[in-house]
């Protein structure tokens, strides 16, 4: 029993006649009729009922279909893999938070094309959860973001760079001119929160209870560039990442002590991953965000 005779198996449990089986595989019809006598001498057991021309499943058959299925869906899965790993237009699937869209992921990208022009890449953009979720599922070679929790087997992380967070204040607001805040300071505030499936809500909630602020949530929203619009129109304060360019409408003050989040590459330790992507973990260091 091999690949091609399960195929065949399989062609003609959907076509139902050895003539349109044989035109599916591009084969003489007398190829497919050998095929199937072969199988069912191996299996030791009739696959089919003959009703004229037509060819019926029995039990049997029907038993053995579900499982051909799954072994030749094995079969193009690995091929796939395989050239994932050394096909020459292997692409490298990179996920990325939404808050690190606009200044990461271009360094990342330009980076690795720096010393490998050609190299293609497909993004993928998510929460922490569901990056690290389609790692696993093999949906992603490798993906910027946030430290796995303890919990989180299979998964390799190198970290690459702390990101601060600030306090965010639109130009003229009470707290925009101080040098630094503490969480205290923004206690009774109305406030502008990542909405609650993302990470940046759960590690900022924590540091607010932890210092025993509370503030009130005027909005929630999971797109940074909203937040910081939100904020810059006089509607509240948020704590976001430092953006590292043009703040624009917002002041951006720093936290004492201060908060940041550690942001580096992750990648499944189950599978190998392709050169490419191998190469391209190696090559992407810390002082590519100094």
């Amino acid at each position: 029993m091999d690949e091609q005779t399960l195929r065949t198996f399989l062609a003609l449990a959907d076509t139902e006649n050895t003539r349109d089986a044989a035109a599916l595989l591009r084969v003489n019809q007398s190829n497919v009729s050998r095929a199937l006598a072969r199988l069912e001498a191996e299996l030791g057991a009739a696959l089919f009922a003959r009703r004229g021309r037509r060819l019926e499943l029995n039990r049997a058959g029907a038993a053995f279909r579900a499982d051909a299925t799954r072994i030749v869906e094995q079969f193009d899965l690995g091929r796939r893999h395989l050239s994932r790993l050394t096909g020459p237009d292997a692409a490298i699937r990179l996920g990325f938070l939404q808050s690190t869209a606009l200044w990461a992921v271009p360094r990342l990208v330009g980076n690795h094309r720096g010393v490998a022009p050609d190299c293609r890449f497909e993004l993928r953009q998510g929460f922490a959860r569901d990056l690290f979720g389609w790692i696993a599922a093999d949906l992603l070679d490798v993906a910027f973001v946030t430290a796995p929790g303890p919990n989180q087997e299979g998964i390799g992380w190198r970290g690459l760079i702390e990101q601060e967070l600030r306090v965010a204040v639109p130009h003229g607001h009470r707290l925009a001119g101080r040098g630094n805040l503490s969480l205290a300071d923004l206690d009774g505030e109305d406030f502008v929160a990542f909405s609650r499936a993302t990470e940046l809500r759960t590690v900022i909630d924590a540091r607010l209870a932890a210092a025993g602020t509370t503030v009130r949530i005027a909005f929630e929203s999971s797109e940074i560039d909203t937040i910081r619009g939100l904020v810059g129109a006089g509607l509240g304060v948020a704590i976001i990442p430092e953006p590292g360019r043009d703040p624009g409408e917002v002041a951006y003050v720093p936290l004492v002590p201060q908060l940041s989040r550690g942001l580096g590459l992750a990648w499944s330790t189950d599978r190998a991953v392709g050169e490419g992507v191998a190469s391209f973990v190696r090559r992407t260091n810390p002082e590519l965000f100094s």
